[in-house]
Protein backbone atom coordinates (compact mmCIF):
# COMPACT_ATOMS: atom_id res chain seq x y z
CA UNK A 1 0.00 0.00 0.00
CA UNK A 2 2.62 2.45 1.00
CA UNK A 3 4.13 1.35 -2.62
CA UNK A 4 1.54 2.12 -4.55
CA UNK A 5 1.30 5.56 -1.98
CA UNK A 6 4.49 6.20 -3.54
CA UNK A 7 4.18 5.41 -7.38
CA UNK A 8 0.92 7.77 -7.06
CA UNK A 9 2.44 10.45 -5.48
CA UNK A 10 5.58 10.21 -8.35
CA UNK A 11 2.86 10.27 -11.19
CA UNK A 12 1.59 13.44 -9.52
CA UNK A 13 4.30 14.70 -9.63
CA UNK A 14 5.06 14.46 -12.93
CA UNK A 15 1.31 15.43 -14.62
CA UNK A 16 2.14 18.77 -12.25
CA UNK A 17 5.46 19.30 -13.29
CA UNK A 18 4.60 18.50 -17.36
CA UNK A 19 1.45 20.79 -16.83
CA UNK A 20 3.41 23.58 -15.44
CA UNK A 21 6.42 23.26 -18.15
CA UNK A 22 3.93 23.44 -20.85
CA UNK A 23 2.13 26.50 -19.10
CA UNK A 24 5.53 28.49 -19.11
CA UNK A 25 6.32 27.89 -22.82
CA UNK A 26 2.93 29.14 -23.64
CA UNK A 27 3.28 32.09 -21.72
CA UNK A 28 6.42 32.13 -23.51
CA UNK A 29 4.52 31.85 -26.51
CA UNK A 30 1.81 34.95 -25.49
CA UNK A 31 4.73 37.34 -24.59
CA UNK A 32 6.06 36.86 -28.21
CA UNK A 33 2.91 37.12 -30.00
CA UNK A 34 2.53 40.64 -27.76
CA UNK A 35 5.49 41.80 -29.25
CA UNK A 36 4.69 40.97 -32.25
CA UNK A 37 1.08 42.75 -32.26
CA UNK A 38 2.66 45.44 -30.56
CA UNK A 39 5.08 46.02 -33.61
CA UNK A 40 2.64 45.99 -36.25
CA UNK A 41 0.70 48.64 -34.13
CA UNK A 42 4.28 50.97 -34.02
CA UNK A 43 4.08 50.63 -30.46
CA UNK A 44 7.71 49.53 -30.16
CA UNK A 45 8.23 51.11 -26.44
CA UNK A 46 5.15 48.02 -25.50
CA UNK A 47 7.28 45.44 -28.04
CA UNK A 48 10.78 46.03 -26.53
CA UNK A 49 9.34 45.32 -23.12
CA UNK A 50 7.32 42.26 -24.36
CA UNK A 51 10.35 40.89 -26.25
CA UNK A 52 12.26 41.17 -23.09
CA UNK A 53 9.50 39.45 -20.88
CA UNK A 54 9.35 36.75 -23.39
CA UNK A 55 13.18 36.10 -23.08
CA UNK A 56 13.09 36.30 -19.47
CA UNK A 57 10.40 33.31 -19.35
CA UNK A 58 12.65 31.54 -22.17
CA UNK A 59 15.51 31.35 -19.89
CA UNK A 60 13.10 30.10 -16.89
CA UNK A 61 11.66 27.45 -18.97
CA UNK A 62 14.87 26.22 -19.95
CA UNK A 63 15.72 23.79 -24.07
CA UNK A 64 12.11 23.55 -24.61
CA UNK A 65 11.34 27.21 -25.14
CA UNK A 66 14.96 27.79 -26.71
CA UNK A 67 13.28 28.51 -30.36
CA UNK A 68 10.92 30.68 -29.06
CA UNK A 69 13.53 32.90 -27.22
CA UNK A 70 15.82 32.82 -30.04
CA UNK A 71 13.04 34.49 -32.13
CA UNK A 72 12.47 36.97 -29.26
CA UNK A 73 15.89 38.05 -29.55
CA UNK A 74 15.82 38.84 -32.90
CA UNK A 75 12.79 40.92 -33.19
CA UNK A 76 13.82 42.45 -30.38
CA UNK A 77 17.01 43.79 -31.91
CA UNK A 78 14.85 45.42 -34.57
CA UNK A 79 12.19 47.18 -31.69
CA UNK A 80 15.20 48.44 -30.04
CA UNK A 81 15.87 49.90 -33.51
CA UNK A 82 12.83 51.22 -34.30
CA UNK A 83 11.88 52.21 -30.52
CA UNK A 84 15.31 54.45 -30.52
CA UNK A 85 14.51 56.03 -33.70
CA UNK A 86 11.12 57.20 -32.31
CA UNK A 87 12.62 58.50 -29.86
CA UNK A 88 15.23 60.49 -32.08
CA UNK A 89 12.62 62.37 -33.93
CA UNK A 90 11.03 63.58 -30.40
CA UNK A 91 14.58 64.57 -29.82
CA UNK A 92 15.25 62.46 -26.94
CA UNK A 93 18.74 61.36 -27.13
CA UNK A 94 19.65 59.79 -24.67
CA UNK A 95 17.07 57.39 -24.52
CA UNK A 96 17.51 56.68 -28.28
CA UNK A 97 21.64 56.29 -27.98
CA UNK A 98 20.41 53.90 -24.69
CA UNK A 99 18.09 51.85 -27.03
CA UNK A 100 20.56 51.46 -30.17
CA UNK A 101 23.49 50.67 -27.39
CA UNK A 102 21.27 47.39 -26.42
CA UNK A 103 20.25 46.71 -30.41
CA UNK A 104 24.07 46.68 -30.75
CA UNK A 105 24.57 44.27 -27.97
CA UNK A 106 21.75 41.77 -28.42
CA UNK A 107 22.77 42.29 -32.03
CA UNK A 108 25.86 40.65 -31.37
CA UNK A 109 24.68 37.97 -29.68
CA UNK A 110 22.48 36.75 -32.20
CA UNK A 111 25.30 36.80 -35.33
CA UNK A 112 23.11 39.45 -37.15
CA UNK A 113 25.92 41.61 -38.22
CA UNK A 114 23.79 43.68 -41.07
CA UNK A 115 21.59 45.41 -37.63
CA UNK A 116 24.30 45.66 -35.49
CA UNK A 117 25.96 47.89 -38.40
CA UNK A 118 22.51 49.45 -38.83
CA UNK A 119 22.49 50.41 -35.37
CA UNK A 120 25.88 51.58 -35.12
CA UNK A 121 25.58 54.11 -37.98
CA UNK A 122 22.19 55.37 -36.68
CA UNK A 123 23.77 55.30 -32.84
CA UNK A 124 26.57 57.62 -34.13
CA UNK A 125 24.50 60.30 -36.53
CA UNK A 126 22.16 60.24 -33.01
CA UNK A 127 24.95 61.52 -30.82
CA UNK A 128 26.00 63.74 -33.67
CA UNK A 129 22.91 65.18 -33.98
CA UNK A 130 22.88 66.05 -30.03
CA UNK A 131 26.74 67.39 -30.50
CA UNK A 132 24.82 69.88 -33.08
CA UNK A 133 22.05 70.87 -31.00
CA UNK A 134 24.43 71.77 -27.74
CA UNK A 135 26.64 74.04 -30.08
CA UNK A 136 23.56 75.53 -30.88
CA UNK A 137 22.91 75.88 -27.00
CA UNK A 138 26.15 77.69 -26.59
CA UNK A 139 27.69 74.49 -24.79
CA UNK A 140 30.89 73.43 -26.68
CA UNK A 141 31.74 71.06 -24.13
CA UNK A 142 28.89 68.91 -24.01
CA UNK A 143 28.80 68.98 -28.01
CA UNK A 144 32.37 67.81 -27.57
CA UNK A 145 31.73 65.31 -25.45
CA UNK A 146 29.15 63.87 -27.78
CA UNK A 147 31.13 63.96 -30.74
CA UNK A 148 33.50 61.71 -29.13
CA UNK A 149 30.80 59.13 -28.17
CA UNK A 150 30.27 58.66 -31.41
CA UNK A 151 33.58 58.21 -32.17
CA UNK A 152 33.39 55.50 -30.03
CA UNK A 153 30.78 53.70 -31.51
CA UNK A 154 31.63 54.66 -35.13
CA UNK A 155 34.99 55.77 -35.35
CA UNK A 156 35.13 56.78 -39.26
CA UNK A 157 31.85 59.30 -38.19
CA UNK A 158 31.50 62.13 -40.85
CA UNK A 159 29.41 64.28 -38.68
CA UNK A 160 30.81 63.78 -35.31
CA UNK A 161 33.82 65.25 -37.07
CA UNK A 162 32.44 68.10 -38.79
CA UNK A 163 31.03 68.47 -35.36
CA UNK A 164 34.29 68.61 -34.16
CA UNK A 165 35.35 71.29 -36.50
CA UNK A 166 32.87 73.45 -35.88
CA UNK A 167 33.38 73.76 -32.11
CA UNK A 168 37.17 74.69 -32.88
CA UNK A 169 36.00 77.31 -34.86
CA UNK A 170 33.62 78.50 -32.30
CA UNK A 171 36.91 78.23 -29.67
CA UNK A 172 39.01 80.17 -32.32
CA UNK A 173 41.41 77.70 -32.76
CA UNK A 174 41.68 77.22 -36.75
CA UNK A 175 44.19 74.89 -37.23
CA UNK A 176 42.28 72.12 -34.73
CA UNK A 177 39.16 73.40 -36.97
CA UNK A 178 40.61 72.40 -39.97
CA UNK A 179 42.03 69.13 -38.80
CA UNK A 180 38.54 68.01 -38.31
CA UNK A 181 36.94 69.35 -41.31
CA UNK A 182 39.74 67.96 -43.18
CA UNK A 183 38.91 63.89 -41.73
CA UNK A 184 35.28 64.75 -42.46
CA UNK A 185 36.03 65.58 -46.28
CA UNK A 186 38.42 62.84 -46.31
CA UNK A 187 35.59 60.34 -44.77
CA UNK A 188 32.47 61.77 -47.13
CA UNK A 189 34.46 60.87 -50.17
CA UNK A 190 34.03 57.21 -49.51
CA UNK A 191 30.46 57.62 -48.14
CA UNK A 192 28.33 59.25 -51.24
CA UNK A 193 25.74 60.02 -48.54
CA UNK A 194 27.53 62.40 -46.69
CA UNK A 195 28.48 64.34 -48.98
CA UNK A 196 26.69 67.29 -48.05
CA UNK A 197 28.30 66.90 -44.84
CA UNK A 198 31.63 67.38 -46.97
CA UNK A 199 30.29 70.57 -48.81
CA UNK A 200 29.20 71.76 -44.98
CA UNK A 201 32.36 71.55 -43.72
CA UNK A 202 34.37 73.17 -46.93
CA UNK A 203 31.94 76.04 -46.78
CA UNK A 204 32.19 76.36 -42.72
CA UNK A 205 35.99 76.22 -42.93
CA UNK A 206 36.02 78.79 -45.56
CA UNK A 207 33.93 81.44 -44.18
CA UNK A 208 35.08 80.95 -40.82
CA UNK A 209 38.85 81.50 -42.25
CA UNK A 210 37.90 84.55 -43.98
CA UNK A 211 35.82 86.05 -41.43
CA UNK A 212 39.09 85.56 -39.03
CA UNK A 213 41.62 87.10 -41.21
CA UNK A 214 39.42 90.08 -41.55
CA UNK A 215 39.74 90.71 -37.77
CA UNK A 216 43.41 90.23 -38.35
CA UNK A 217 43.48 92.94 -41.07
CA UNK A 218 41.27 94.98 -38.37
CA UNK A 219 44.54 94.42 -35.71
CA UNK A 220 47.17 95.35 -38.36
CA UNK A 221 48.26 91.97 -38.67
CA UNK A 222 48.98 91.21 -42.23
CA UNK A 223 50.69 88.41 -42.27
CA UNK A 224 48.43 86.58 -40.29
CA UNK A 225 45.64 87.50 -42.10
CA UNK A 226 47.13 86.18 -45.64
CA UNK A 227 47.67 83.03 -44.19
CA UNK A 228 44.02 82.47 -43.11
CA UNK A 229 42.86 83.58 -46.49
CA UNK A 230 45.00 81.69 -48.64
CA UNK A 231 44.05 78.47 -45.68
CA UNK A 232 40.56 79.08 -46.98
CA UNK A 233 41.35 78.34 -50.59
CA UNK A 234 41.68 74.86 -49.64
CA UNK A 235 37.82 74.53 -49.39
CA UNK A 236 36.51 76.95 -51.95
CA UNK A 237 37.61 79.61 -54.48
CA UNK A 238 37.87 82.79 -53.43
CA UNK A 239 35.37 85.34 -54.96
CA UNK A 240 36.19 89.19 -55.30
CA UNK A 241 35.90 90.13 -51.95
CA UNK A 242 38.29 87.62 -50.12
CA UNK A 243 40.89 88.85 -52.71
CA UNK A 244 40.23 92.05 -51.94
CA UNK A 245 40.50 91.31 -48.43
CA UNK A 246 43.80 89.06 -49.56
CA UNK A 247 45.28 92.19 -51.67
CA UNK A 248 44.87 94.65 -47.98
CA UNK A 249 46.51 91.60 -45.88
CA UNK A 250 49.74 91.57 -48.32
CA UNK A 251 49.86 95.46 -48.34
CA UNK A 252 49.70 95.78 -45.02
CA UNK A 253 52.71 93.18 -44.59
CA UNK A 254 54.53 94.91 -47.58
CA UNK A 255 54.42 91.89 -49.90
CA UNK A 256 53.14 94.07 -52.74
CA UNK A 257 53.87 91.65 -55.68
CA UNK A 258 51.51 89.36 -54.08
CA UNK A 259 49.49 92.10 -53.16
CA UNK A 260 49.58 93.22 -56.91
CA UNK A 261 48.25 89.42 -58.08
CA UNK A 262 45.49 89.25 -55.67
CA UNK A 263 44.34 92.63 -56.62
CA UNK A 264 43.61 91.93 -60.45
CA UNK A 265 42.22 88.77 -59.57
CA UNK A 266 39.50 90.77 -57.43
CA UNK A 267 39.12 93.35 -60.20
CA UNK A 268 38.45 90.48 -62.94
CA UNK A 269 36.22 88.72 -60.59
CA UNK A 270 34.43 91.77 -59.25
CA UNK A 271 30.90 93.29 -60.77
CA UNK A 272 30.13 96.94 -60.09
CA UNK A 273 32.13 99.55 -58.30
CA UNK A 274 35.89 98.35 -58.14
CA UNK A 275 37.43 101.57 -56.39
CA UNK A 276 38.28 99.70 -53.40
CA UNK A 277 40.37 97.30 -55.21
CA UNK A 278 42.04 99.83 -56.95
CA UNK A 279 43.11 101.84 -54.27
CA UNK A 280 44.65 98.36 -52.57
CA UNK A 281 46.56 98.28 -56.61
CA UNK A 282 47.75 101.77 -56.17
CA UNK A 283 49.53 100.56 -53.10
CA UNK A 284 50.85 97.64 -53.81
CA UNK A 285 52.31 99.13 -56.82
CA UNK A 286 53.44 101.75 -55.21
CA UNK A 287 54.96 99.88 -52.53
CA UNK A 288 56.94 98.10 -55.33
CA UNK A 289 58.44 101.77 -56.82
CA UNK A 290 56.06 101.30 -59.81
CA UNK A 291 54.93 105.17 -59.24
CA UNK A 292 52.96 105.26 -62.94
CA UNK A 293 51.51 102.19 -62.64
CA UNK A 294 50.49 103.41 -58.81
CA UNK A 295 49.09 107.01 -60.41
CA UNK A 296 47.26 104.75 -63.10
CA UNK A 297 45.62 102.70 -60.71
CA UNK A 298 45.07 105.68 -58.54
CA UNK A 299 42.83 107.43 -61.29
CA UNK A 300 40.12 104.63 -60.83
CA UNK A 301 39.52 105.20 -57.62
CA UNK A 302 35.66 107.38 -57.99
CA UNK A 303 33.90 106.48 -55.69
CA UNK A 304 34.14 105.15 -51.67
CA UNK A 305 35.98 106.50 -48.95
CA UNK A 306 39.59 106.55 -50.83
CA UNK A 307 38.78 109.27 -53.16
CA UNK A 308 40.86 112.19 -51.24
CA UNK A 309 43.39 109.85 -50.53
CA UNK A 310 44.22 108.63 -53.90
CA UNK A 311 44.09 112.40 -54.81
CA UNK A 312 46.80 113.07 -52.50
CA UNK A 313 48.97 110.12 -53.37
CA UNK A 314 48.92 111.22 -57.21
CA UNK A 315 49.99 114.84 -56.60
CA UNK A 316 51.61 115.49 -53.49
CA UNK A 317 53.18 111.98 -52.94
CA UNK A 318 53.84 110.61 -56.64
CA UNK A 319 53.16 113.88 -58.34
CA UNK A 320 51.76 112.40 -61.56
CA UNK A 321 48.10 114.61 -61.21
Amino acid sequence: MQILRKTLFAVCISMLSAGLFAQSVDDVGAKFNEGLEAMKAKQYATAVTAFEAAIKLANTVGAGASDLKDNSMKQLVDAYYRNGVTMYKSKKYDGAVAEFDKGIKMAKQTGDSEMEEKLVVVSAKVLSSKGLSLIKDNDLDGAYTAFDQAHQVKPTCVISYYGKGLVWKERGDYNKMMAAMDKAIELAASEPKMSKYSEKAKSASSKALVAAATEEINKEHGAEAAKLITDSFKYEQGDADTYYYLTVAYNKSKSFAKAEEAANTALSLKQGDKSSIFFQLGQSLEGQGNSSGACDAYRQVTSGPNVDAAKYQITQVLGCG
